[in-house]
């Protein structure tokens, strides 16, 4: 007994020494450029029938980190990964030995830790890079693997600016066990990757960005393999201060974002091109139960040099493969708030019952003849029924996209949170019967036309720094604008809409300022309406004929 138990741990040790020199050979022979590859201990049981690495390092060399930082290096970016513990357990000796076939029953991985280190630089993606293919997987002298059980244990992901040795983004360290994989042999030396399981399941997944002050979580993530769906249960971004607190952080008027979704569901996900690095496929995304709540101080200046694209124009330059034929937001809710320049109060706006259907969302050229279709209902300030259509092309040759929409009858004073700090004005009485309204837009410009019918308007005036009631503008604004529409003689004025976007601004500034530009043109008696306009064109054209007959 003696004599076997010495023989079984000579061959042990022996075993573990050549396991080790080879799997470092494997490592090696893959030519993984600017790579030192490391194993501090290798340990193989016969008893237990287990094999384990001890402090396994995959990382960049110190030439190579230099480089990067001096920006000398053929590439933007280097990864590095350490695992304190990497165990196999449970490896079956006997199908091994007879039929080439590896099965393991559990991997236990021990504060793995992936470090993605950038000198800042914007990466530019290798042309012909070789993508993985997990239906066509090269393995020689091996008749099959299987792995039932996979655990890991304190997961970091880090990425890392070397030139400034910051941390951009870290996520809290996560555990987790999940169901294994199978090699199948699919034709000599060529294996096709399987999940052993129908389900992937994690849970509690909470990441960091400490560069922005923000975190994302999740309570549960679950795919199902077979019908290709993914599902997300209470997903997270928030800030890790309160708002006001990370506001004046900025130096711009940027936004804060507070953002909670109860469910999503994705359907059709094609995970095999994603491994494949060959874009993002998918059917639709069901998103329900969202809150998303914005702040915004505009106290603060704009950033000039922001040059923010328009959605359409955004999926034309993504370089990425992006396919998703349907999203769509149920049961939702939007609410917007604006700290303004001498105001004491705030600015706000709000959508709830939010449902939103996108159709069409991609960057694939041979897609892109189909336009992006976006339509919106909501009861805009919890109110008033709000519907929004909108057709955005995809095409290379066009850039125009089209808008039209339509609110419900409601009264004025619904809007009062929105327009006493943005124009100092206080509806008193008032109520809108219906205002429809149909435009469009390019990067530059937009146009269009507004039927807004209401009757009874009534407001006060406040003074510009503060919300007391100034006397004089409140006669006077009472006495001068269209207090209803129709007017006395029972025509509907039809207002013009007409705005230049300011480049450094967004879509929804782009269109609420053509939105805003209709409205004063439907109350003031100076607005530009479409008999206005057509009288204009009428004298042009008479002065032009003046003209003519003059030369002749």
């Amino acid at each position: 007994m003696l004599v076997l138990a010495f023989i079984t741990l000579l061959g042990s040790i022996l075993l573990s020494k050549i396991i080790s020199q080879k799997v470092v050979e494997l490592l090696e022979d893959q030519n993984i450029e600017n790579t030192h590859i490391s194993i501090e201990r290798t340990k193989f049981s016969l008893f237990d029938r287990s094999l384990v690495f001890t402090e396994v390092h995959l990382g960049p060399s110190d030439s190579a980190m230099i480089k990067l930082k001096n920006n000398q290096l053929n590439k933007k970016s280097l990864q590095k990964l350490s695992i304190s513990r990497l165990k196999f357990r449970g490896i079956q000796i006997t199908p091994l030995l007879l039929s080439k076939e590896l099965k393991i029953n559990k991997l236990i991985v021990d504060n793995p830790l992936y470090q993605h280190f950038t000198n800042g630089k914007k990466q530019v993606s290798k042309k012909g890079k070789k993508a993985i293919e997990i239906d066509s997987i090269y393995l020689k002298e091996l008749g099959g693997a299987q792995l039932d059980l996979i655990k890991v244990t304190n997961l970091k992901v880090q990425v890392i600016d070397v030139s400034n040795n910051d941390i951009s983004f870290e996520n809290k360290p996560l555990n987790f066990e999940v169901s294994g994989f199978k090699l199948e042999e699919i034709g000599s030396n060529y294996f096709k990757l399987l999940p052993i399981e129908d389900v992937f399941e994690m849970t509690r997944i909470k990441i960091e960005f400490p560069k922005i002050n923000y975190h994302f979580s999740i309570d549960a993530m679950k795919y199902h393999f077979e019908d290709d769906q993914l599902q997300i249960s209470n997903l997270k971004y928030k800030p890790n201060v309160n708002k006001l607190t990370l506001t004046n952080s900025f130096i711009y008027n940027t936004e804060v974002y507070d953002l909670n979704i109860g469910d999503v569901k994705i359907f059709n996900l094609d995970i095999e091109k994603i491994i494949e690095n060959q874009g993002f496929f998918m059917d639709s995304i069901h998103l329900s139960q969202m809150k998303i709540e914005i702040y915004k101080d505009k106290r603060k200046p704009f950033d000039l040099n922001k040059r923010p694209k328009l959605p359409h124009q955004l999926l034309k330059n993504m370089k990425m493969p992006l396919l998703i034929h349907k999203i769509a937001l149920k049961e939702s809710e939007l609410i917007y708030e604006e700290k303004l320049e001498n105001k004491d109060i705030l600015m706000k706006a709000s959508m709830k019952d939010l449902n939103i259907n996108i159709f069409n969302i991609t960057s694939i050229k041979e897609h892109r003849e189909i336009p992006l279709k976006i339509d919106l209902n909501a009861k805009f300030m919890g109110k008033a029924n709000l519907n929004v259509d909108m057709i955005l092309p995809l095409t290379d040759h066009e850039s125009t996209f089209f808008f039209s929409g339509y609110l419900g009858p409601s009264q004025m004073t619904y809007y009062d949170s929105a327009i006493i700090p943005a124009l100092g004005l206080k509806i008193l009485k008032g109520k809108i019967e219906s205002l429809s309204f149909k435009g469009s837009a390019n990067n530059y410009y937009s146009n269009g036309t507004m039927k807004m019918e209401y009757h009874d308007l009534q407001a006060e005036v406040f003074k510009r720094k503060n919300t007391d009631k100034s006397g004089f503008l409140s006669w006077s604004v009472n006495n001068l604008i269209y207090k209803s529409n129709p007017g006395q003689n029972g025509e509907l004025r039809e207002a013009t809409m007409k705005f230049e976007r300011d480049l450094y601004k967004g879509f929804g500034n782009f269109l609420w300022k053509t939105l805003q530009n209709g409205i004063v043109n439907s109350i003031a008696p100076f607005g530009m309406t479409t008999e206005k306009v057509d009288a204009k064109k009428k004298r042009q054209l008479k002065r032009e004929a003046r003209r003519e007959k003059r030369k002749d």
